[in-house]
């Protein structure tokens, strides 16, 4: 008599939309189990299921196997796990809209007949010293995020309050790791006011935007980089 508990591969599949390839594939990895009768066809139970169900929402969020595997194993937090991968899509998105700039800055110089490659060659050091970004650079690396804060603008200080300032700091630093370096201090090529910082960390770079007027921060964002 068929066990009605257990269901076929096939139903599975048609079930979740899945083809039986992957189903081999993730426990062939370990991830899922499969309960084999007399015909020796995979069939999965209630709970089997439910556990390939949650598989497929973390592989759909973009999660590795291998990290899906030390959730299960108890080695990675999930939410920790979902951060982290989040940084790591915002700062491919940071590194490509840099180079979307630079092909569209070459792109322009082309059209004007200019010499792109001379262009590239010769442009100006941006490499700065701007005693206030410095300040609030070391300070914020230092974790001395008051500090930070009391070089906020007024308006900046009232839209973001320094508890609120602390968390999102907090945030923005639980997945990258270990602070390693301070790789640059840079202005903007197209506006004297606007500078970053480059700081690099175990995982991820982070960058510091800064907007300045007289000395005061009137912008300040948090952005990932590619290391």
């Amino acid at each position: 008599m068929k066990d009605k508990t257990l269901l076929d591969i096939s139903e599975v599949c048609e079930m979740l939309n899945v083809t039986s390839r992957t189903l081999r594939f993730y426990e062939d990895k370990g991830l899922i189990t499969s309960t084999k009768v007399i015909s020796n066809r995979r069939k999965y139970s209630v709970e089997q299921v439910e556990l390939i169900k949650k598989i497929l929402v973390l592989r759909t969020l973009g999660l590795s196997v291998s990290k899906i595997k030390e959730i299960q194993a108890g080695d990675s937090d999930l939410r920790q796990s979902i951060i982290e991968h989040k940084s790591k899509i915002l700062a491919m998105i940071v590194t490509k809209s840099k180079e979307i700039k630079l092909l569209d800055e070459a792109l322009n110089t082309l059209e004007h007949n200019g010499n792109m490659f001379y262009s590239a060659a010769n442009n100006e050091d941006l490499s700065v010293q701007n005693e206030t970004v410095s300040f609030i650079t070391d300070n914020f690396i230092s974790g001395n995020y008051r500090v930070v804060f009391e070089k906020f603008s007024e308006t900046l200080q009232s839209y973001t309050p320094l508890p609120a300032f602390e968390r999102i700091v907090k945030d923005t630093l639980s997945p990258l790791g270990k602070f390693l370096s301070l790789e640059s201090v840079e202005k903007d090529a197209s506006q004297s006011n606007v500078f970053y910082s480059y700081l690099k960390y175990e995982k991820l770079g982070l960058r510091i935007k800064f907007v300045m007027y007289e000395n005061v921060v009137h912008g300040f964002w948090l952005a990932y980089y590619e290391i």
